[in-house]
Order: structure tokens, then C-alpha cells, then sequence
């Protein structure tokens, strides 16, 4: 008897953690798929596998708070850009009085969103002033909270800087790239986009794409047994 129920005991304890593992298994393909399509800039699916993998997460029993901080984390940066900086200014603006610690990749979120609010936004001398005041105020926020990305401390200083020329008169013209260039793509998540040099046609400016390995195999096959002398490059 004492068998048998030590037997049934280790078997539900197996079919529990398979179903945690099938589980976790699910919730990280939903993850890299997600992730997959921000990494070539299709912003609209990821923002509905979010918000669907956030309310099924709420649905689970037991699961702790790192997976739901992951997802808010990522749709911080989704929303980041998007060009969507309502909610991560709102939560720059009010990171001090809360009384629940901010995650600091939020918060440098939410500070660079404010610096891109400022840097479009009305650039009349006493407005961007006060604009940089509520950026470096984020950025400190960020630094408090135990940031340790270069990235961070350096646009503290950049905004620091930025704001003692523009007080000084050093810098005309409120802050700098505040000016659209039309012409010109927005950067995105892996940068600034790539463009032909200046002063060089568009005719002019070659792209090269790797062959397809199945394309490099058939030509192979094609000069095989041809007799003709194959030329060495370089």
C-alpha cells in the first residue's frame, strides 16, 4: 500500500513539472517569436502577442513576477519604438514619487523618451529648458536605481552639457537634430538606416547579396565536367 502511494505521488509530481516545463516551454516560443519580429521591424504582431501572453500569465497559477516584468520590460522598448512615448514619459515624470521601485531599463527607457520628446517638441528657449531639467532628472532617477549601462551615464552628461550651452548661449537653435529632415529615415532599433555616400548617383551605388548556397552548388555542378579551367579569384 505505502508503495503504491509513493508511486502515485512521484508520478504527479512528474506530470506537474512536465506541465510546468510544457508550460515554460510555450511561454518562451511565444517570447522568440515575438522578438523575431521586432528584430526585422514588424512592430503590430508582437504588440498583440504581449498583451495576450500578459493576460495569460495572470491566468496561471503560481507563476512568479520575473516573467511579467520581462513582457512589460519588452513592451516598454516595443512601444519605445513605435514612437509611442505617452505611457514611458508619464512613468519618467512620476518615478519619484512612486513608492514601487522602477525596473532601471524602464526607466532609461523612459528618460530617452522624454530627451525625444524634447528634442521634437517646442524649441523656444525657456520650453526645452525645462524639458532637459525633467530629462536629467530621469536619467538620475535611472542612475539611483542601480543602471550600470555606459549608455546611461553618458546621456546624462550629453543632456547636462546640452542644457549648460543652451542656458549659456553657446548653443542657437534648442536641441540638436531638432530639425525633421524629410528626406531622411528615422533611426530605428538597430540604428540609423543606410544610405547611398553623398555626392554619388543612386545608379551609381552598387549592392551585393550573398549567393543562396543551393545557387552556389548549381553553379558548381554546371562548370563540372565542362573541361573548362575554372579562374581563380583574388
Amino acid at each position: 500500500m505505502k508503495r503504491s502511494l509513493g508511486i502515485i505521488v512521484v508520478v504527479l509530481i512528474l506530470v506537474v513539472v512536465g506541465v510546468a516545463a510544457l508550460m515554460t516551454g510555450l511561454y518562451q516560443r511565444r517570447l522568440a517569436i515575438a522578438q523575431e519580429d521586432m528584430v526585422v521591424l514588424d512592430f503590430d504582431d508582437p504588440q498583440v502577442e504581449y498583451a495576450d501572453l500578459q493576460q495569460d500569465l495572470t491566468k496561471w497559477p503560481l507563476v512568479s513576477r520575473r516573467p511579467l516584468e520581462e513582457i512589460r520590460k519588452r513592451r516598454a522598448l516595443l512601444q519605445y519604438w513605435q514612437g509611442d512615448y505617452a505611457d514611458l514619459v508619464e512613468l519618467a515624470r512620476t518615478a519619484s514619487q512612486s513608492d514601487e521601485p522602477m525596473d532601471p531599463e524602464i526607466q532609461i527607457l523612459a528618460a530617452n523618451a522624454l530627451y525625444r520628446v524634447a528634442q521634437h517638441g517646442p524649441q523656444d528657449k525657456a520650453t526645452v529648458l525645462k524639458n532637459l531639467d525633467a530629462v536629467i532628472r530621469a536619467y538620475a532617477e535611472a542612475l539611483r536605481a542601480g543602471s550600470d549601462l555606459p549608455d546611461t551615464a553618458f546621456n546624462y552628461e550629453l543632456a547636462v552639457r546640452i542644457r549648460e550651452e543652451i542656458s549659456s548661449g553657446r548653443r542657437k537653435g534648442g536641441m540638436p537634430n531638432s530639425q525633421v529632415d524629410e528626406t531622411k529615415s528615422d533611426p530605428n532599433m538597430h540604428g540609423d538606416p543606410g544610405e547611398p555616400p553623398k555626392d554619388m548617383k543612386v545608379e551609381q551605388f552598387q549592392i551585393r547579396i550573398p549567393m543562396d548556397p543551393k545557387e552556389i552548388k548549381n553553379s558548381q555542378e554546371q562548370t563540372a565536367g565542362t573541361g573548362q579551367q575554372r579562374k581563380r579569384k583574388g
